[in-house]
């Protein structure tokens, strides 16, 4: 049997006043009661098997040694007690003796007479307890837990993941227009595609380049746009648009006008006796100076005299962050012969280096120029 506490029972009849039914270590119904021999009381056989095997005395009289047995009479007076169902303020009119209370309402278990014992729902997630009269129709129509598919996608869950997210997102999902057209329903997938064919559906104006800021609805464009104020803004930005073009065609012509180095590109024209020519290699390319000079050399830079020597310097210039890839060898055309010049050095030389160069007795006094910025000279 299992065990009830006074307060659960309802006894269909009063008990005697002096009728010891309770245990007085669990203060519940007993079950199983066993007399103890030191003061004539009864336990439940559990608890008083319990302290005996922990060596304690008894708890009503402290005797330390006594004696315990199972009092059959009192066993059965207490299994024979009429009560009604502990449930009977919930409406369950069963009523019998004690000892059929315990399968009557068959706690925690799914399966029971009593219709009106709670139970759990049989979804672990579900803390819901039931009446058993109610409990499938939970299980099948209100726990949020329960198995469900969504009609639309056919995507299985609980019903609470499906009916809070997934419909969410679903792209089956029956969606209407927010515009409030005649296409009450649709797909959510579709919805897109529809609102950008919607009659209803906001659309900037085609003359919105001009200065147009309204929204016409899109089954109302052709009514806007044929209203005359379009006129004005367009003449407004024709206006506009030929003052672009003249300013833009007057800055192409000041492009053209403008020389893009300040020196010109190769080729150029060096004539002897003349100071240095400043020159850009390419259009990319480092700013250089050449001068052409006749007579002889007294340094011996460039081995056997010769009628016109041709000096190269390279200067820093504006374009010198392009950082090109500069060849070794230059090519020069004095008179009718080319002549090949061999450079070993890039560093930038000072603006007016070659002009340094002076004649003397002996011919020409390249003392100025830095030994490791010679150049030679070698026919083609």
């Amino acid at each position: 049997m299992a065990q009830f506490s006074k307060e659960e029972l309802s006894f269909v009849e009063d008990l005697p006043k002096h009728m010891e039914i309770e245990c007085p270590v669990c203060l519940n119904i007993l079950t199983d009661p066993h007399l103890v021999s030191c003061c004539g009381h009864n336990f439940c056989g559990s608890c008083i098997e319990r302290l005996k095997a922990s060596n304690g005395s008894c708890p009503l009289c402290k005797e330390k040694e006594y004696q315990a047995m199972v009092n059959k009479e009192r066993f059965r007076i207490i299994n024979g007690l009429e009560v009604y169902c502990s449930n009977k303020e919930k409406g369950c009119q069963w009523k019998g003796e004690l000892k059929n209370m315990s399968t009557h309402l068959n706690k925690e278990k799914r399966e029971g007479e009593c219709q009106y014992e709670e139970v759990k729902c049989r979804y672990e997630k579900c803390q819901e307890r039931k009446q058993r009269r109610y409990l499938k129709y939970h299980e099948d129509r209100e726990c949020p837990q329960r198995p469900f598919q969504c009609q639309y996608c056919r995507r299985k869950g609980t019903f609470l993941s499906i009916t809070k997210d997934h419909y969410e997102e679903c792209r089956q999902y029956p969606v209407t227009c927010p515009n409030k057209c005649s296409s009450t329903n649709m797909p959510r997938g579709s919805l897109t595609a529809h609102i950008n064919e919607c009659p209803l559906e906001p659309v900037d104006c085609v003359f919105s380049w001009a200065g147009c800021n309204d929204k016409p609805l899109r089954k109302d464009v052709h009514v806007h746009t044929a209203d005359t104020m379009h006129m004005t803004l367009l003449a407004v930005a024709c206006g506009q648009l030929k003052k672009e073009n003249e300013q833009m065609k007057q800055e192409i012509s000041n492009l053209k006008s403008r020389p893009y180095h300040e020196y010109p590109l190769l080729p150029i024209g060096v004539t002897k006796g003349r100071p240095a020519v400043h020159f850009y290699f390419n259009a990319c390319g480092r700013h250089m100076s050449a001068r052409a000079m006749v007579g002889n050399i007294s340094s011996g830079l460039f081995g056997d005299t010769a009628d016109y020597f041709i000096f190269l310097a390279f200067h820093k210039g504006n374009f010198d962050h392009f950082k090109p890839k500069l060849p070794k060898v230059f090519f020069a055309k004095c008179g009718t012969e080319v002549k090949r010049l061999v450079v070993d050095t890039y560093k930038p030389l000072p603006h007016d280096i070659l002009n340094g160069i002076k004649q003397n007795e002996s011919g020409y006094d390249t003392s100025t120029l830095p030994q490791n910025h010679s150049v030679e000279e070698e026919a083609e």
